[in-house]
């Protein structure tokens, strides 16, 4: 089984280094993306938008979907919209998706398209939480022009969620100052799927995967994803089995 990575808005793929030793290490083969104009400067940020952020997850996506029988995609905020809209367009095994945006804490990003035409950055406040380790290599200033984007694919995948059936694990940390936690309340009321798990984590915040309740987190979605190996095993040996007889 494969494991498709997708970081967050300004992010990097470092968010998931530590999840993603835990779940090599247990058979998996891990993928952790790093989105166009992310990983480098603002200012080659500056140059995308989510349509290239997506096209390089769906291409993703695609090869190692060759290279496995099954994938589970999982992302952190943005990536968790990225994660979604992939589900409607392909066949995954399972969604995994952390501080996931859909009510944001500020209004801000509302009056971004206005803003756009003024200012091309806006700098970000420094983290005051001592518990979260700072390994996420984000920038420290974000385009408004991808902040426009972002708003847009926020929007577009709002309006796919009835449409998403695959089995999904939704995290959000109760301490998220830049998501609200209606919002994962939101997915899991909307998403079709049979097989729906919302966890919330009370002293996590919006980088839950480097948070003090990190090590809990991991365990939850490695249990979620050994639940989604055994019921694809369970599936082909049934079907194997009706061959047969």
């Amino acid at each position: 089984m494969g494991i498709l990575m997708v970081h967050g808005f300004t992010g990097s793929p470092s968010e998931f280094r530590r999840i993603g030793y835990v779940l090599q290490d247990q058979g998996y083969t891990v993928n952790a993306v790093r989105l166009p104009g992310h990983g480098t400067t603002p200012e080659e940020m500056m140059r995308t938008g989510w349509t290239d952020w997506y096209g390089h997850v769906l291409e993703s996506y695609d090869k190692l979907a060759a290279a496995c029988k099954s994938v589970v995609v999982m992302g952190h905020s943005m990536g968790g919209l990225l994660a979604l809209k992939l589900a409607v367009e392909r066949q995954t095994a399972g969604i995994v998706t952390l501080a996931t945006p859909i009510f944001l804490a500020t209004r801000k990003i509302v009056f971004a398209s206005l803003i756009q035409h003024f200012i091309e950055y806006i700098e970000k406040k420094p983290k005051n939480n001592p518990t979260l380790l700072d390994e996420s290599c984000a920038y420290t200033k974000t385009p408004i022009r991808c902040v426009v984007s972002l708003r847009k694919l926020l929007k577009q995948v709002k309006g796919l969620l009835p449409q998403v059936e695959a089995p999904i694990w939704i995290g959000q940390g109760k301490k998220d100052a830049v998501v609200r936690h209606e919002s994962a309340a939101f997915l899991h009321q909307q998403i079709r799927s049979s097989v729906k798990e919302i966890h919330y984590y009370p002293q996590s915040s919006h980088g839950m995967l480097l948070d003090q309740e990190r090590e809990q987190i991991y365990a939850d979605i490695s249990s979620f994803i050994q639940s989604l190996q055994m019921e694809y095993y369970e599936i082909r040996e049934t079907g194997v089995a009706a061959e047969g007889s």
